[in-house]
C-alpha cells in the first residue's frame, strides 16, 4: 500500500487558496488517474480514495484538521513501521510557483502540517513533494518570500487565474512524478524530478 496525503486546510473560505495546493493537486490527480472518487470518512478524519494504481493499492487522504493538526489524521491511516511508502503533498513558499520538488527522509521546513505528521508517527522518514507557490523577482528570477504577517495573508490568499494556468501545467508531471514514486520509489523520483 502506498499513502498519498495532501495538506491543506477544510472549509471553503480556503478552497483555491495557495496553501491548500496539496489539496487542489490531489483532487485532479485522483480524477485522472481514474480512482474512486473522494469521499468523506469519519474514519480517517478526510476525504479519502482507495484502489489500484500502476499494480500497488493506493490511498489516498485529505485531510480534514486544520493544516496545524494533519498528523492526527494521517496516523489513522499510516503506522511509523509504513512510513516509508507514505508522500505528503503540500506548499512551499521557497519555491517558485510552476515546480515542484521530491524529497525523503528531510526536516518540515517551517511547514506545521509536515511537524504534526512527524511529530505523530515519530519519523521524519517519509517522502514530500514540495509545490512551489512563490512569486518570483522580475529581476533576479528567485523567489520572492514574504516576511512576517505578509507571509500568513499570502498564502491563505486564493489563487489568481493566471496561477491556476501554472498548476494545470504543472499537473501532468506531477502526476508522472507520483506515478515514478508508487512504481520505483523515493530515490528514482528524486533522480528523475529534482
Amino acid at each position: 500500500m502506498h499513502y498519498i496525503v495532501g495538506l491543506g486546510n477544510p472549509g471553503e473560505a480556503y478552497q483555491d487558496t495557495r496553501h491548500n495546493v496539496g489539496f487542489i493537486l490531489l483532487e485532479q490527480f485522483v480524477e485522472d488517474a481514474g480512482l474512486p472518487a473522494l469521499h468523506e470518512s469519519a474514519a480517517y478524519s478526510g476525504r479519502v480514495s482507495e484502489g489500484m494504481l500502476h499494480g500497488s493499492e493506493v490511498f489516498v487522504l485529505l485531510p480534514s484538521t486544520f493544516m496545524n493538526a494533519s498528523g492526527s489524521a494521517v496516523q489513522k491511516a499510516v503506522r511509523t513501521e509504513d512510513a516509508s511508502r507514505l508522500i505528503v503533498v503540500y506548499d512551499d513558499v521557497d519555491l517558485p510557483l510552476g515546480q515542484f520538488k521530491v524529497s525523503y527522509d528531510r526536516g518540515d521546513g517551517g511547514h506545521n502540517g509536515v511537524k504534526s505528521i512527524a511529530q505523530c508517527l515519530n519519523t521524519k522518514e517519509f517522502a514530500r513533494i514540495r509545490v512551489g507557490i512563490a512569486h518570483t523577482s522580475f529581476w533576479t528570477h528567485k523567489p520572492v518570500r514574504p516576511k512576517g504577517e505578509k507571509l500568513a495573508a499570502y498564502v491563505l490568499k486564493k489563487f489568481t487565474p493566471r496561477e491556476r494556468e501554472e498548476l494545470t501545467k504543472l499537473q501532468t508531471l506531477f502526476n508522472e512524478a507520483l506515478r515514478v514514486f508508487i512504481q520505483k520509489g523515493a530515490q528514482s523520483a528524486m533522480n528523475q524530478f529534482n
